[in-house]
């Protein structure tokens, strides 16, 4: 609640709401790489360190990162070694459609539901008002063996037509997947680890290139596909399985 008086305070245009993280699924692959906000020192990241030691060189002299967008905001969360604390304490278990409305009403601007992965929530969602969903699986972290965005993509986008806006997340990693995407019904596509990965290269300069990289080839795709024109991307560019589509028992 207190984020979306901070949002818009600062004029942000929309408020993103993630659905699909009433708890913390559990993510082997980090428990697995010992992940810790902040980094902890281990004998694993020691050994890395020395067998990479040109890169361990050029990271211990760049400047020390922090969240910057809730240490000193955030009640009780003064440095980073709060953070993994006050994080655990965000997920709400009870997060219903009542506490929804009550999120939408007290930001009173565009709403954005992340985390849609069945038609019925689509549904819902619109009925609900919001401006846009977001088709995700939360990369594949969150419900282990959960269905990819991509395969329930069009069983969603049958289900709500265009009363609401339909992106997609979870999975894009070339310009090609978002042809994919917008070719079975999406309006837009979201990108994380593509642009987490150049921010962490290179910083700013990192996320333009990776954004770059998507844009090239999504173009040089479209090309391929005898298309000039986003808008007249559709079902005839893929061709899917036929029974990729179909509802499981």
């Amino acid at each position: 609640m207190r984020g979306s008086s901070r949002a818009r305070a600062i004029n942000c245009s929309a408020l993103v709401l993630t659905l699909d993280l009433q708890i913390l699924g559990q993510r082997h692959k980090d428990l697995k790489n010992g992940l810790s906000a902040p980094p902890k020192l281990t004998p694993s990241s020691i050994a890395d360190l020395a067998t990479r030691w040109r890169w361990g060189i050029e990271m211990l002299q760049t400047k020390r990162r922090f969240f910057g967008n809730i240490v000193g905001h955030a009640k009780g969360v003064t440095d980073t070694a709060n953070l993994a604390s006050w994080t655990a304490e965000q997920f709400d278990p009870q997060l219903d459609w009542t506490k929804i409305a009550r999120i939408r009403d007290l930001w009173g601007g565009k709403l954005i539901l992340k985390g849609i992965l069945d038609a019925e929530d689509a549904r819902i969602a619109a009925d609900f008002g919001a401006d846009a969903i977001v088709v995700s699986n939360h990369g594949g972290r969150q419900l282990d063996g959960a269905l990819s965005s991509i395969r329930m993509l069009p069983e969603i986008v049958a289900a709500v037509g265009d009363r609401v806006e339909i992106h997609l997340d979870s999975g894009i990693r070339s310009g090609q997947d978002v042809l994919k995407a917008i070719a079975l019904g999406a309006h837009a596509t979201w990108i994380g680890r593509a642009y987490i990965h150049g921010l962490g290269a290179m910083g700013e300069a990192g996320v333009t290139a990776a954004i770059e990289v998507i844009r090239k080839e999504l173009d040089v795709s479209m090309a391929l596909c005898g298309e000039r024109d986003i808008g007249n991307v559709g079902r005839h560019n893929v061709l899917v399985p036929t029974e990729w589509a179909t509802e499981y028992a």
